[in-house]
């Protein structure tokens, strides 16, 4: 019977950061698929964590001499997790990119949240399996005991398939065997209206409004007006959908797309590409530090509505710090009561529109008399 991960090299984290449940019950099979390896060393692991990345810590404890990737679609994740790398001096490589290296693995390990995106998973799974070199192992875990959905997954790529269970759920894994007979794609192409020209636009898994242009992005693209030579800063672009619709409005101005996940990042710029859009810049961000954002005219905001009103501060005070004097943000948002009581520096509520069930607030920037 194979040992608890408690009993194996203890990853130098922060004694009161427990990893996830999923991730801990992925960790659980790491020593008997090390164990397991004929040529005694795993040489290669990417770690698809949904936390701080304990799993790929402790198969860098296990195995010293291997290259662990801990990779990450959003730079805010990634952030969090290189610091306590640098703070334990951990040698693994924190990777933020759109998809996973193009590099063979010999284990991938992929946690799984009950409440996560399915489609994301998905991408992941078959990404993973793509990289595994043959005879290399794939474990995957849920933090969900009475799976079915992460396990159908795992039988759908391999022949066989370990399951291991507790009270917090599921881990299995799988060795592989062949290639994949048929790669799917999980991308998506929108098109869109922008004063009668059809633009079009791309999205991924994990990019919000996944295989859409939400509501509330149409409410911004028809009700804000974006004048010629206005330069146009978006907070949490997506798509890029809004952004591209003001950087065409603006003419001669420039649109900045600012998101903390690379894949939406590489979607805007595909669609810049598509739409042969050139007055526009891509930023992959999460601290709100912008030193190549000049002073904006506009703001547009489609903060999100978890994350407990810290997102939306947090866009409103980035948006702040690069308005001109006497521009304009504008949030569009059904929770307008939380905002209402807000008191922003270096803004002042100036009106809201209402349409189609969102209300647009208006802050505007003072000029100094």
């Amino acid at each position: 019977m194979t040992e608890p991960a408690e009993n194996y090299p203890n990853p130098p984290f922060p004694a009161a950061m427990a990893p996830l449940p999923s991730e801990r019950l992925a960790m659980d099979r790491l020593p008997s698929v090390v164990n397991s390896v004929v040529t005694g060393a795993i040489e290669t692991c990417v770690v698809m964590s949904p936390g701080r990345g304990q799993a790929g810590a402790m198969v860098k404890a296990m195995s010293p001499d291997a290259t662990v990737i801990q990779w990450y679609v959003d730079s805010f994740r990634a952030a969090q997790s290189t610091a306590i790398v640098a703070q334990g001096d951990i040698k693994i490589d924190v990777v933020c990119s759109s998809d996973l290296p193009e590099i063979a693995v010999d284990l991938a390990v992929l946690p799984v949240l009950k409440n996560g995106e399915a489609e994301m998973n998905r991408d992941l799974l078959q990404q993973a399996y793509q990289r595994l070199r043959v005879g290399g192992h794939l474990i995957a875990a849920v933090n969900a005991p009475r799976d079915k959905w992460l396990l159908t997954q795992m039988q759908s790529m391999f022949s066989k398939v370990h399951c291991h269970s507790d009270q917090d759920g599921w881990a299995y894994v799988g060795k592989k065997q062949g290639e994949l007979k048929k790669v799917r794609s999980f991308d998506a192409e929108i098109e869109f209206l922008v004063d009668g020209r059809v633009m079009k636009t791309f999205s991924r898994p994990s990019v919000f409004s996944h295989r859409s242009i939400d509501t509330a992005a149409r409410v911004m693209i028809r009700e804000v007006a974006i004048p010629s030579g206005a330069n146009v800063l978006e907070l949490g672009c997506g798509n890029g959908a809004v952004a591209m619709a003001a950087a065409v409005r603006s003419v001669t101005g420039h649109a900045y797309a600012v998101d903390c996940n690379a894949r939406a990042i590489e979607c805007v710029t595909r669609a810049m590409d598509a739409n042969e859009i050139r007055n526009m810049t891509p930023i992959l961000n999460h601290d709100g530090v912008l030193p190549d954002v000049p002073p904006c005219d506009i703001a547009l905001l489609n903060p999100p509505y978890y994350g407990d009103f810290a997102i939306a501060a947090h866009f409103i005070r980035t948006a702040s710090a690069k308005l001109k004097p006497g521009g304009d943000v504008w949030v569009v948002t059904k929770q307008t009561d939380k905002y209402e009581n807000q008191s922003w520096p270096g803004l002042v509520w100036h009106s809201v529109i209402q349409a189609q069930g969102y209300d647009l607030i208006n802050y505007r920037k003072p000029v100094a008399s």
